[in-house]
């Protein structure tokens, strides 16, 4: 019951985020973009239902699971209000401004709000085959290796999922995220140089 309840509320949350119009943040009014970034922090934390980490990898119940975000400075207050007080499998959020990779291994979720292709592959790189889901916010995000990526397309939002990036990284994502996303592949390796 409890995981069909956390169904509805994901497809509830996509469904208002295909909605929102597709503009660059510095035309939306600040309310406006509060609201876009809302509606990512909510994404964002629903994705955490959907996936599970292998074994241990969050630590005991009860450590903090860190959700950094590399790149995009607006959605750090917007995430830090609106994951206060929650939780993901047991474990209470906290968010981290993160200003290079260095920190990303240690985090349970990593948004990357960065576009520059070399950037994003670098960022991928260093994570590794670390338990991160990483979320990105552009089209190449998920083909250079990350796990997942929230873009806005045709003046809707609709996300992707690499499921090679998911396995490599050790997380399971539930079949009912999968059916709502484009499955994509990363580019091989000698492509993204």
């Amino acid at each position: 019951m409890k995981w069909l309840r956390a169904a509805g509320c994901v497809t509830l949350l996509l469904m208002a985020a295909i909605s929102l119009p597709a503009q660059d943040d510095a035309e939306l009014p600040l309310g406006a973009a509060r609201s876009e970034y809302e509606i990512k922090s909510a994404i964002l934390y629903n994705f955490t239902k959907f996936v599970q980490w292998p074994g241990r990898a969050l630590g005991e119940t009860g450590v903090p699971a860190v959700v950094g975000v590399l790149g995009d400075d607006g959605l750090v207050p917007v995430l830090e209000a609106s994951l206060r007080n929650k939780t993901v499998y047991g474990h209470p959020i906290v968010v981290r401004r993160l200003y290079s990779s260095a920190g990303a291994k240690s985090c349970a979720v990593l948004f990357v709000g960065v576009s520059d292709r070399s950037e994003i592959f670098r960022i991928v790189r260093s994570v590794g085959a670390s338990p991160v889901l990483t979320i990105g916010q552009c089209v190449q995000f998920t083909r250079l290796g990350g796990v997942s990526a929230l873009i806005r397309e045709g003046g809707r939002y609709q996300f992707q999922i690499n499921r090679e990036a998911a396995e490599r990284a050790g997380l399971k994502v539930s079949s009912k995220l999968l059916r709502l996303a484009t499955v994509v592949r990363a580019a091989p390796e000698r492509a993204r140089n």
